[in-house]
């Protein structure tokens, strides 16, 4: 498939999610009574404690965390299927110590970009591309262990993710995540259409260099 067919197929599909995931949160809203909204404004006391166990962590965590891992599972194979199609002997076995080396200090994006750089002059070590990269950390410990942070294969990696995350909340992405006293990550909403917005990035300047 060539690479413009391959953007189409990638856009539109992002695209039908993106619409599913904003029915369902549309949907979910609708069903809040007025008395869990005045939980939502309440910022603290019991009855905030109460929104966050009767309805953050069982329904809108949930939908957000679901689509997290959607997204990013859906632009890893799109990346992946990019990486093998394009890196010539990919399966020899320089390729495959070199992938190995990196995957184990990185993760998928960071792997498959440098594989490309072995056959293309790509370069995504911007802001945006490090960024998804800690998305894929939070979907990693969402998808692997629940959420709950201690439970993380790569504590450091995923401690830098947060920190860097939280950081780029306080720019203006107030609803993007927040970790609970007992150790777990809630996913916000705008999290997710960030996610969407640098995974077509990511992918388009992946393919103009094809």
């Amino acid at each position: 498939m060539n690479s413009k067919k391959k953007w189409e197929y990638f856009s539109k599909s992002l695209e039908t999610i993106r619409n599913v995931y904003l029915e369902c949160m549309e949907s979910l809203e609708a069903i809040f009574s007025e008395e869990w909204k005045e939980f939502c404004e309440s910022k603290d006391g019991q009855q905030y404690k109460e929104y966050l166990r009767e309805i953050e962590f069982p329904y809108r965590n949930t939908l957000n965390s679901s689509f997290l891992i959607a997204f990013c599972s859906l632009t890893e194979h799109v990346v992946a299927d990019i990486t093998k199609e394009n890196v010539s002997d990919f399966k020899k076995k320089e390729i495959k110590e070199k992938k190995k080396k990196v995957k184990d200090e990185n993760n998928w994006l960071v792997t498959n970009i440098e594989l490309l750089k072995t056959e293309f002059d790509i370069n995504l070590n911007d802001a945006d591309t490090m960024l998804f990269s800690h998305y894929i950390r939070i979907r990693n410990c969402v998808a692997h262990n629940g959420g709950r942070i201690s439970g993380s294969k790569y504590p450091p990696q995923l401690k830098k993710a947060i920190e860097a995350i939280q950081e780029y909340a306080k720019n203006g992405n107030y609803n993007n995540m927040i970790t609970t006293k007992d150790d777990y990550l809630m996913v916000g909403g705008d999290l997710i259409s960030d996610v969407v917005t640098k995974s077509e990035e990511i992918v388009e300047r992946i393919l103009e260099k094809i």
